[in-house]
């Protein structure tokens, strides 16, 4: 069954001159358990600069794969220690970017809970940034 959710995501990114950018998306979503996985569903925002995008998250133990659909797309696979390449369409153009995560960790229970990543982001075979990603989810009746 399909739960609505209070789904956070913060992302953090730290190019080499050690400049840090910090995004924070607060947003309703739904969380549902399919196939002993977890997923996660929830639309992309003007602040995220994906208005008109899907997310959708697919968590296993010990990998997350992250789908975005609609104005921007995008399939990624993140599990500790292997790169993963894909294609970052948007509405200006298409990037081929790789990411090389570092820590994959999830701690979700049918009742919600996180999802933390670390990860290396590459643009031709270059390194970018290194970011973080923390979701988290939290059901909506928490909050009636």
């Amino acid at each position: 069954m399909k739960k609505d959710v209070l789904v956070r995501v913060k992302g953090t990114q730290t190019n080499d001159l050690g400049e840090t950018d910090t995004i924070e998306l607060i947003t309703e979503g739904r969380f549902f358990i399919r196939d002993q996985h977890y997923y996660i569903l929830y639309n992309e925002t003007s602040l995220s600069g994906m208005e008109g995008t899907t997310t959708a998250l697919k968590v296993e133990p010990q990998r997350v794969t992250l789908n975005r659909m609609g104005t921007a797309e995008q399939k990624t696979t993140f599990e500790a220690g292997i790169l993963n390449a894909f294609f970052y369409v948007t509405p200006y153009g298409t990037m081929k970017i790789a990411v090389l995560p570092s820590k994959v960790q999830v701690d979700l229970t049918e009742r919600g809970g996180s999802i933390n990543l670390e990860y290396e982001l590459q643009v031709d075979q270059e390194k970018i940034s290194d970011n973080q990603l923390e979701i988290t989810v939290e059901y909506l009746e928490n909050y009636a």
